[in-house]
């Protein structure tokens, strides 16, 4: 089980750098191929109020996306061909509404994207929520989010599985194997969790605990007990374990003409401070 093809979502956010960083660095561990895609946004507020933008207004807009989608690009194909990585690239020219859909149809024809968790300081943070939840859940592969305030660098690689015995969770986790192996210590993490196995000396997680460990990985399994909502649970433990990735399943539920995450991926999504991995 291999990663081979590696989607990569570039912008000209001060962030974007990190996200490449990942993409190539996972790229080189799994000998795979990066493609690196921007997204050059198109005004339709003008078509959409129904008033006439002069000329020159319209093409110094169309000139500013423009360069700074050839910038991220040219970023990319520095960083990609200074790592020795096999890349390509691409502009997709679009509007910002249909921008998810082209991005998760990307997504679809290779194994993982690299995505970034909204900045809320930022200006675009209602475009790059939309953007997150349209890869998440419409392209039917897993996506690598990297936190806006960089990436945990640290000698010892360690990550945290939230496991619930799911659907979602299990699919995460098949995702999320060749990115667990070869790290220092993976920690199966269960919250509340309720006994579920056949076997009566088998505490919660351990079915699961000894499939990741077929595959070769260093895992400990930690049934936790907590006071809190289940989002801080996971998150306070992601913190005092000092793990760099959190694998997770992604929850939706649906709203009226509209989707919206579900509690705890919302709240993960939003508070992290490590890369996150999610499948739906």
């Amino acid at each position: 089980m291999q990663v081979k093809d590696i989607l990569v979502h570039l912008d000209n956010s001060t962030a974007c750098a990190q996200r490449v960083e990942a993409a190539i660095a996972l790229a080189k561990r799994q000998n795979a191929r990066v493609t690196g895609v921007a997204l050059a946004l198109k005004s339709i507020t003008a078509n959409y109020i129904g008033i006439q933008v002069p000329k020159a207004i319209s093409d110094a807009q169309k000139e500013i996306v423009e360069n700074a989608a050839q910038a991220a690009v040219a970023e990319f194909i520095r960083a990609a061909a200074d790592a020795g990585v096999g890349y390509d690239s691409e502009i997709i020219y679009t509007t910002a509404a249909r921008a998810p859909d082209r991005m998760a149809y990307k997504a679809r024809c290779h194994d993982i994207t690299f995505l970034g968790q909204p900045n809320p300081d930022e200006d675009n943070t209602a475009y790059m929520n939309h953007l997150l939840e349209g890869v998440l859940f419409d392209s039917g592969r897993s996506v690598y989010v990297v936190p806006y305030i960089g990436r945990i660098t640290m000698e010892h690689r360690n990550a945290v599985i939230a496991w619930d015995g799911g659907k979602k969770s299990a699919r995460a986790i098949h995702d999320a194997i060749p990115l667990l192996q070869g790290r220092g210590k993976v920690t199966l993490l269960m919250v509340n969790a309720k006994k579920s196995s056949s076997k009566k000396d088998d505490q919660p997680g351990a079915d699961m605990l000894r499939h990741l460990q077929n595959h070769g990985l260093d895992v400990t399994l930690e049934n936790m007990q907590a006071d809190v909502k289940t989002d801080y649970a996971i998150l306070n433990f992601l913190t005092d374990s000092g793990a760099d990735l959190l694998v997770m399943g992604a929850y939706e539920h649906s709203r009226l003409r509209e989707k919206a995450f579900g509690g705890v991926t919302d709240s993960i999504l939003h508070h992290m401070t490590s890369a996150v991995l999610m499948s739906d």
